[in-house]
């Protein structure tokens, strides 16, 4: 969610642009679902970014609490960063 935001891209736009329903980028977005490479690829050709940046994304969800790791590190300030993104994005609409 936070990349298509960052993006500035609806629901129905993402999924138009993936070809996929919107349903489907929903549930994936809210975790119900799990992407697959084919999805991922989609993803990485429609944001214009690496598959490994996207699974970096995912990758901080799944780290142990309390573990130092540099990947960590960035995957947060990364996030941390479209989230605030987001939230301009909100107070401006």
């Amino acid at each position: 969610r936070l990349v298509r935001v960052y993006h500035d891209l609806t629901l129905s736009e993402t999924a138009h642009r993936l070809e996929l329903s919107k349903s489907y980028v929903s549930e994936l977005e809210t975790g119900r679902k799990k992407a697959s490479i084919d999805v991922l690829e989609r993803y990485a050709r429609v944001f214009d970014m690496p598959v490994s940046s996207l699974m970096l994304f995912a990758e901080n969800s799944r780290f142990p609490n309390g573990a130092t790791s540099s990947r960590k590190y960035i995957a947060e300030k990364a996030l941390k960063m479209l989230q605030w993104i987001d939230t301009i994005g909100g107070q401006q609409r």
